[in-house]
């Protein structure tokens, strides 16, 4: 009986001992289990057992399921109806589904391109901002916000605007309801903080249309330095066979961060990560320190260009701003005034084209320097007269030309400015479009009319 009551004892002991250890094994056993239930295809993109997306992987675009482990096959895609990609981003949707996938441009990130990496700095109280930075002033780790001890709050990535506001699967500080600066919250007794991000250096800020200096294609005319027309801008092109840049056409800079050229410039087929904007350059074949370059964000080409009249010739670039800011304000570097929609200037009226452009019309080279030329306003009724350009003049475009037609723009000027001056500031009355050879005898320089767009320009800023 002794031993009978001895052995029940001792099964009773061992029991008792393996309840925390069961305990131990069901959580690590559930642990595994939440693990296989999901999968992880970025820091961003967590996805749950039956859930599929689509990713890129080795240059091919491939539908994902979630099961145990991950399983992907190439899928075959189109364009997206309607982009619902962030900065620049591609939309690409697979072919007979509702899955898509937004290729993003360099430098940003995330399931809609909606994630910038390299900004680093916020500008006036940080409303747009979409950096990275995820603590607080005083060195606290942000909450995701999704996270749970997020979902009841007001600002959390549950919303049906959370994309818009910056909110999602991460942590990063955002200012969704326009406070004074990112905020995120915080575990800590369950609030919210500011986040330490600094304020980015100003940009510029001057009157546009000045310059500091004034030296007085380009068929004829005078060499000139960057510093005479600060406002304009060398367009490069991706060669898809070496991956280097070369020079492609002219602009002009309207905004800190914005390009204006002509929509010819953009080619069929390209993405505005082949194109490369260079701000500051006196020379196509020399680098100087003053020069300022950035890659392009986005562009933006008229809806109606017709590339066989090269009616409506205008496009937007967006610079991609490396560190939340886009181009510095310099003597070599300034943006040039846009006209009003009713601006006129009269016949006859003095202006400045300029560019990197050929000097003659079947030379094989590009000017290597920066050169201007003074080019007189000619009227619409001269230059829809059968000597000129008859019909193919259309109310979008203007002409001007060299009295003696020994200056003119030609061949690698497309897309830059021809300024004339109004109460002391240069403005953008034209976008050097198109031309019966270069300076030829009635066959003046064509230009798109800056004046019809500016609605335009700015919808599309």
């Amino acid at each position: 009986m002794k031993i009978l009551f001895l052995a029940l004892l001792l099964s009773f002991i061992i029991c008792v001992e393996m309840i925390p250890m069961r305990k131990k094994l069901n959580r690590m056993k559930n642990r595994v289990s939440s693990k296989r239930d999901k999968c992880v295809e970025s820091p961003t993109e967590i996805y749950r057992r039956g859930q599929s997306w689509l990713r890129l992987y080795e240059s091919e675009i491939q539908k994902c399921t979630c099961t145990r482990r991950t399983l992907c096959y190439n899928v075959r895609t189109k364009d997206c109806s309607t982009n619902k990609c962030f900065h620049g981003g591609r939309c690409a949707s697979q072919l007979h589904s509702e899955h898509y996938l937004c290729l993003c441009p360099a430098g940003y990130r995330g399931k809609h391109c909606e994630i910038d990496v390299d900004t680093q700095c916020i500008n006036d109280n940080g409303i747009g901002y979409r950096g990275t930075i995820n603590y607080t002033v005083s060195g606290t780790k942000c909450l995701k916000w999704n996270a749970r001890a997020v979902a009841e709050r007001r600002y959390n990535a549950m919303r049906e605007d959370a994309l818009q506001l910056g909110l999602g699967s991460h942590n990063y500080c955002r200012n969704p309801d326009n406070d004074i600066m990112p905020w995120c919250f915080v575990k800590r007794a369950n609030s919210w903080k500011f986040c330490d991000i600094p304020k980015c250096p100003p940009v510029l800020t001057s009157p546009c249309g000045q310059r500091k200096q004034k030296i007085g294609k380009i068929v004829g005319g005078n060499v000139v330095t960057i510093k005479s027309h600060p406002w304009q801008v060398a367009v490069y092109r991706k060669d898809r066979r070496d991956e280097n840049y070369f020079f492609h056409c002219g602009a002009s800079l309207i905004h800190p961060c914005w390009v204006v050229t002509a929509a010819h410039c953009i080619l069929p087929n390209t993405l505005h990560t082949d194109y490369q904007v260079i701000l500051g350059k006196s020379s196509t074949n020399e680098t100087s320190e003053n020069e300022q370059k950035f890659f392009v964000e986005n562009i933006t080409v008229h809806q109606e260009f017709d590339s066989m009249t090269y009616n409506n010739d205008i496009a937007l670039l967006k610079l991609k701003a490396p560190s939340g800011m886009c181009a510095k304000e310099s003597e070599f570097v300034q943006m040039v005034c846009l006209p009003s929609q009713n601006l006129t200037f009269p016949d006859k009226t003095l202006c400045e084209v300029s560019g990197y452009g050929k000097e003659k019309e079947f030379s094989p080279f590009y000017s290597k320097r920066l050169k201007e030329a003074k080019v007189n306003l000619i009227s619409k009724q001269v230059c829809t007269s059968a000597d000129y350009y008859g019909s193919l003049l259309t109310d979008n475009m203007l002409c001007a030309g060299h009295p003696n037609w020994k200056a003119d723009s030609c061949k690698g000027d497309s897309g830059g400015p021809l300024v004339c001056e109004d109460n002391g500031r240069m403005i953008l009355y034209g976008i050097v479009s198109w031309g019966e050879g270069c300076a030829t005898e009635k066959k003046p320089g064509v230009y798109t009319r800056v004046t019809n767009y500016i609605k335009w320009i700015e919808q599309n800023m």
